[in-house]
Formats: C-alpha cells, sequence, structure tokens
C-alpha cells in the first residue's frame, strides 16, 4: 500500500519570489490539543482491535511531535488493513503538518471513503483544499462543518479566509463582523479581517486590525508577519523587516517559518540589504515549501567560494519564468569565471532555449522537465545525460547572485545580456514602420492569474485609457492571453491598440524578445514579457506597486541597464502613476501636451 497520489499532473509551481509572499491566516493544527483528543477517543474505541497498541504509539508520536515516527507506524497499520480510517487521518495530519497538501487531501478523502472517524473531517478537508487552492471546495467544506459545530470560531474564520480568495468580500467581512460581535477578544478573526482590507486597498483600517490582533496575542507571528508584508507593499521597509525577524523567531510550522523566512529576504533586498538578502533568499529552496522542486541531479551543490575556474558547471533555471530571465544576468560572470577550459550547461524553460542559446554561445543550452514525483515536485535536465558524470558542480540559478552580486557596486553598468534574432527584429521594425510615424511602444497591463494577493499588483486596464490616449504614438498589444475585452474597450473610445499578427506571445518567446527590442519602449508590470524586454536592451518602464524586492532600495531594477519604475500613491492608488507614465512618454519622445480637461 502506497500513499495516494495527486490526480493534477501539471507542473506545480515554486513559492513566490516577487511582490512580497502571500497573506497567511488560515487557522487549525491537525496535532494541536483538541484534534489530538478527537483522534485519542477515536483509538479509544478500538481499545479490543489487534491494531489499536500501533494507532496508540502513532498518536503519542504525534503528540510529541516525532511526525516521522507517527506516519511509519500509522503507514504500517494501513499496510495491513487498508480501510483502517484512524490511521489514515494520522497520515494526513502529518502530512498536513509538514506542508504536503496533497497527499494530506487524499488521505482525509480515505477517510471519508471508509465512513468511519468522521468527526471534524469536513474541516479538515476544507483546510487542505484552501492550502491547495480550491477555494470553492473548501467554502462548501467549512460551511458542511459548521452546520454541525457553529461554535467552531476557527473553522468560521477559515470559511472568511477562503470567501476572501474567491473575491466575496462582502460575505466575508458580513462573517467575520458578526464573529467578532460574539468573540471581541479573538486575535485569529482581527488579523483575518485585516487581510481583507489589505484586498480593498484600506491600509488604515488594515493597520489597525493587525495592531488589535497584536495587542491581543503578542506572539501571534502571522498577524505580525501579515503586518510585514503590509509594511513592505507600502514601502515602510525598515518596519517590515523588523516585524518579519520577530515572526521568524516565534514557534511555529515549518512552512510557515519557510515563507517568513523568504519574505524577510525579499524585504532585505527592497531595502537594499543585498547580501543579507541573498543569504535569506536560499529559504526559497526549503523542503517544507509544499512545491519547492527537487533538483534530479547526483552531482555536488556549488556553495559560495567553491572554485569554478575550468569546471563543468550545471545551472538550473528556478521559480517563474520572469525570475527566470532576471537571474539569468549572471550567467556572464559565470561564464567568465569558468573559462575558456570550463563549460556552462543551462537548464532553462523549454521556450527560453533558442533565445537562450543564442545569446550563450558557448554553453550548452537545454530545457528542464518540471513535473509530479508522487507528492513531490521535481525538476530534470535530459539533455545533459550524455555527459552527466562530466558535471563538477549544480546550482539554482539565482544561486551565484551571493557570490557576484552581493552589493549596489556590483550591478554597476548593466548591459542587455540576452541576444534575440537579428532577422526578426528587422522583420518587425519593417511591420512597426508600416503602421505610421510616431514612437511604438509595447503595452502589457495584466496577469492572466489573478486573486486578492495578486490583484493588487495591477492596474484595472481603465487607468490606462488616458495613457494610450496620448498623441502621437502607436501602442502596440503585447499582452499575452486573451485581451480582447481590454481591445473592444479601447476601440469604442476611439483609441487604437494595434496587435501584432502572427506571433504568439506567451509561448514564442524568441520572437517576442525580437518583437520587444524593435519597440521605442516597453511599459506595463513587471512580467516575464517586460524581463525578457529589458534583458535583451529595450527600454522598459515599470508601473509598479512599492515593495519589488529586484530594486534593491533604488528606483529602478539594477539588474538591467535601461528599466525605469513608476511607483503606484499607495495599495491600489494608480491614477498619480498613471499620470506620471504618461507625462514619461511626453517628455521621453517629445510629445504634445494633451489638451486640458474643465
Amino acid at each position: 500500500m502506497t500513499l495516494p497520489s495527486s490526480a493534477d499532473d501539471r507542473p506545480a509551481a515554486a513559492p513566490p519570489t516577487s511582490g512580497g509572499a502571500g497573506l497567511s491566516d488560515i487557522s487549525g493544527d491537525p496535532t494541536s490539543a483538541s484534534a489530538l483528543a478527537r483522534l485519542t477517543r477515536a483509538a479509544g474505541a478500538l481499545e479490543k482491535d489487534t491494531v489499536a497498541p500501533r494507532l496508540q504509539r502513532a498518536l503519542a508520536a504525534l503528540e510529541a511531535g516525532d511526525l516521522a515516527l507517527a506516519e511509519r507506524t500509522a503507514m504500517d497499520v494501513v499496510q495491513t488493513d487498508a480501510d483502517q480510517s484512524l490511521a489514515w487521518r494520522i497520515v494526513g495530519s502529518t502530512r498536513e503538518k509538514t506542508g504536503d497538501f496533497t497527499t494530506a487531501l487524499k488521505c482525509y478523502e480515505q477517510v471519508v471513503r471508509i465512513g468511519t472517524d468522521l468527526e471534524g473531517i469536513e474541516a479538515d478537508l476544507g483546510r487542505v483544499a484552501y492550502y491547495t487552492g480550491l477555494y470553492d471546495d473548501a467554502v462548501e467544506l467549512f460551511r458542511a462543518h459548521l452546520v454541525k459545530q457553529p461554535q467552531d470560531i476557527e473553522t468560521a474564520n477559515n470559511l472568511a479566509s477562503a470567501l476572501r480568495d474567491q473575491m466575496n468580500y462582502d460575505a466575508a467581512i458580513e462573517l467575520l463582523s458578526g464573529l467578532l460581535k460574539a468573540a471581541p477578544d479573538a486575535a485569529l478573526l482581527w488579523n483575518t479581517l485585516a487581510t481583507l482590507m489589505v484586498a480593498r486597498f484600506d491600509v488604515d483600517r488594515a493597520l489597525t486590525f493587525f495592531d488589535e490582533a497584536i495587542r491581543l496575542k503578542p506572539d501571534f507571528a502571522k498577524a505580525i508577519y501579515n503586518r510585514a508584508n503590509l509594511f513592505t507593499l507600502t514601502g515602510r521597509m525598515e518596519e517590515a523587516i523588523a516585524d518579519l525577524r520577530r515572526a521568524e523567531a516565534l514557534p511555529g510550522a515549518p512552512p510557515e517559518r519557510a515563507m517568513m523566512r523568504l519574505a524577510l529576504a525579499q524585504a532585505l533586498l527592497a531595502g537594499g540589504h543585498i547580501a543579507a538578502g541573498w543569504e535569506a533568499y536560499e529559504a526559497r529552496l526549503d523542503p517544507h515549501f509544499p512545491k519547492t522542486p527537487i533538483y534530479l541531479t547526483d552531482r555536488p551543490l556549488w556553495s559560495p567560494g567553491d572554485p569554478l575556474a575550468g569546471r563543468q558547471v550545471l545551472l538550473f533555471g528556478e521559480q517563474g519564468l520572469g525570475d527566470e530571465v532576471l537571474f539569468a544576468s549572471v550567467i556572464p560572470d559565470l561564464q567568465a569565471a569558468v573559462g575558456p577550459a570550463g563549460r556552462l550547461f543551462l537548464a532553462v524553460e523549454p521556450r527560453l532555449v533558442p533565445l537562450f542559446q543564442r545569446s550563450f554561445p558557448q554553453a550548452v543550452v537545454g530545457g528542464h522537465v518540471t513535473g509530479l514525483h508522487g507528492h513531490s515536485v521535481v525538476r530534470a535536465a535530459p539533455f545533459i545525460e550524455p555527459v552527466s558524470a562530466e558535471i563538477d558542480c549544480w546550482m539554482p540559478m539565482a544561486a551565484p547572485l551571493r557570490q557576484f552580486r552581493p552589493t549596489l557596486a556590483q550591478f554597476a553598468g548593466a548591459r542587455a545580456f540576452l541576444t534575440p534574432d537579428p532577422d526578426r527584429v528587422a522583420h518587425w521594425r519593417r511591420r512597426f514602420a508600416d503602421q505610421g510615424p510616431g514612437p511604438k511602444i509595447g503595452v502589457l497591463w495584466k496577469s492572466m492569474v489573478i486573486d486578492p494577493s495578486r490583484a493588487r499588483h495591477f492596474s484595472p486596464f481603465q487607468q490606462w485609457l488616458p495613457v494610450l490616449g496620448l498623441e502621437g504614438p502607436v501602442f502596440v498589444n503585447i499582452q499575452y492571453g486573451d485581451s480582447a475585452a481590454e481591445q473592444d474597450e479601447a476601440a469604442r473610445l476611439g483609441i487604437r491598440l494595434w496587435t501584432p499578427p502572427g506571433i504568439d506571445l506567451k509561448n514564442d518567446l524568441d520572437d517576442l524578445a525580437a518583437l520587444t527590442t524593435a519597440l521605442d519602449l516597453v511599459v506595463g508590470p513587471a512580467n516575464a514579457t517586460s524581463n525578457i524586454a529589458a534583458a535583451c536592451g529595450a527600454a522598459v518602464t515599470l508601473v509598479s506597486m512599492r515593495g519589488a524586492w529586484p530594486q534593491l532600495g533604488t528606483q529602478r531594477w539594477p539588474f538591467y541597464a535601461d528599466m525605469q519604475v513608476i511607483q503606484a500613491d499607495g495599495l491600489g492608488q494608480w491614477d498619480g502613476a498613471m499620470q506620471a507614465l504618461s507625462r514619461h512618454i511626453i517628455g521621453r519622445f517629445g510629445l504634445p501636451q494633451p489638451a486640458a480637461t474643465s
């Protein structure tokens, strides 16, 4: 008998690496005193069963915090009796506690299938459904539990969190307001209400409610962490760093501590504490993140200071596509460090292979493959198999930044490091010339995945319309995904947003690199497209929230030669940024000032 595997075979994402870590406010511990008491009662009912002694040992290990022993002991029971629901429940508890929420969900589903030891199972299923992003399922499960146990504040709090992440803000606020009338001293409710205020861009109320949660419970690590994230989003970096250090020092589950450490790394980098930030940034590889990749290689892991000259080095792309491009800025330094006697092997996102092979002709470039093996995310580089034994060491792509970029001075003289196809650049320049005179400005404005945590980083399209209405430029749509609704909205107002024909803006990244290089300017939020453009040497102006760690305490992104940043005035306050972007475009290209409106 093996643990159930996930039904979802899509490659999983690694921990977030920019824009501030997500808010954390879900409640309920599968190894809490009340949860253990429930499991102990169930075990007591089995006292005459031959498996009872082993289940008691598993529960004792669970209570003592020895999760590995608890799981092994419970799995021994499952091997002989696959219908022993309490054993499945213990294994689910250990997996939930360690952050393996996908397998925990499958274990709890086994309990439902068997149909015994069901007390509180909807709350357990709801938590892991929430953690795996199944918010609709979580809402229904939490509601089902509350029908049976309406006084369970923790699960009611979790229901509010799930409603928030469905972006059903009014229902969540109404629920929390009622709960707080009955339990005004419940710190977790104030914390969750504060996260709702963040989602609605109400900074003052959010800080007031976070402060109240921390006043009621001074060791409430999640509330301190969440307040720190709000400080980061509003540019108060030193306060964010202080809160994150305080939260990290408090007891907590390993996945939560890993997230706090990663948030601390981002705040340190955003505050200009670069060397300390890179050291803390190693938290992105913490195995307690549910979807941190396991890199499939038997070669030694490189550490700063290890020799590189003459070595054969494997570099794995990591995190999201935009970050993979950003981190590639260090490849020229690595190429110089290994020298002519050494060689780099670059395992990158497959869509990037042609662009990277042209840009780094001395390296061997191939696509990495990411998937699921059981409950673990794995990443491999199959193209190196014929020579894998010759490789001296490997590293994730961000790792060498600790050695090559410890201070801002090491970013001086940043230059283009990706080389687009010159024939395709010429092709796009001809196509742009056909669109008439005026600067050609590429525009993007959204992410294809929006939730409360991500939505705050993107201005609504309606606020782009005054920029797109400027007289003179030809605005080129480089937004990947479906943008038909936005194009129709612009057309109704007489605004032309030209979409280049014959290119898949999401998947044809080599041609995208050429297209962006042929533009006079790229404007929009930080994503894969804007990173590729800047890496190729295109002029890029980002419209950004405060607290983006790649700014490294500056008003630009030092990784790139020509990437400027225009920041929002505050959380969700984009009008000033859009006005500044209009002035920037007018000044850069000497355009006529728009007529004043009364």
